[in-house]
């Protein structure tokens, strides 16, 4: 229950009573009587707060829910929704949609989350799936794990440097040396391609026995 006026303290009521003389009359209020006149205004100004938020018009609460007057009747006669009237109680309302959010907390809750409480089958594997990403995520965060991409970028960066030595050798010991280290770099690009395909072996079929081919430096292929 709300007060009807604003109660006044035993102490400010003598300093009150002047200060409303004195500021009808224009004249300058001592500090005693400032702070009693401020302190019953702010007073004031709650008692009105709770006296107009107990009932507004239902024009009023179309604007601020954003919604036109079928729709909120609709909402109102399908959920219960106490906002059927001309004037609908913000105190009615406010206690009606905290009850709304109490009942349905388990159909509310995120997918995810449902998920994770649940007892299905479903729900145990997610929950080890998540587990599962949870601790991969930390090992990268660690340093302990590092991603494809990552690896991938790292070998192509050492093939490029590789490469320039190539065109090093081949200008000191010709165009044999350069193939060598080329075969060697087209064997150990599909050494990694194929250890980053989820499993898939690597293609020898131009190596042999598994080896790259080797050319003494200056013969030709």
């Amino acid at each position: 229950m709300q007060p009807e006026e604003p109660p006044i303290e035993p102490e400010d009521r003598e300093g009150l009573a002047e200060a409303v003389r004195k500021t009808k009359a224009g004249e300058k209020l001592t500090a005693t009587e400032r702070t009693a006149l401020r302190r019953f205004r702010v007073t004031r100004e709650e008692v009105d707060r709770w006296r107009y938020y107990a009932t507004i018009p239902k024009k009023h609460w179309v604007k601020l829910s954003g919604r036109q007057h079928k729709v909120l009747d609709e909402q109102a006669t399908r959920y219960g929704m106490p906002i059927l009237g001309s004037v609908i109680s913000l105190t009615a309302v406010a206690r009606w949609i905290h009850d709304f959010l109490a009942r349905n907390a388990q159909k509310l809750k995120p997918e995810e989350e449902q998920l994770l409480e649940g007892n299905s089958d479903w729900s145990e594997k997610y929950r080890q799936e998540r587990t599962l990403l949870t601790r991969l995520e930390r090992h990268e965060r660690e340093g302990q794990l590092v991603s494809r991409d990552k690896s991938h970028q790292c070998w192509t960066r050492v093939a490029g440097v590789l490469r320039q030595a190539g065109e090093t050798l081949q200008r000191q010991f010709g165009a044999a040396a350069l193939r060598v280290l080329n075969q060697a770099l087209e064997n150990a690009t599909r050494e990694v391609d194929a250890y980053f395909s989820d499993g898939a072996q690597p293609d020898r079929s131009n190596d042999g026995d598994g080896d790259p081919p080797v050319l003494a430096v200056g013969e030709d292929a």
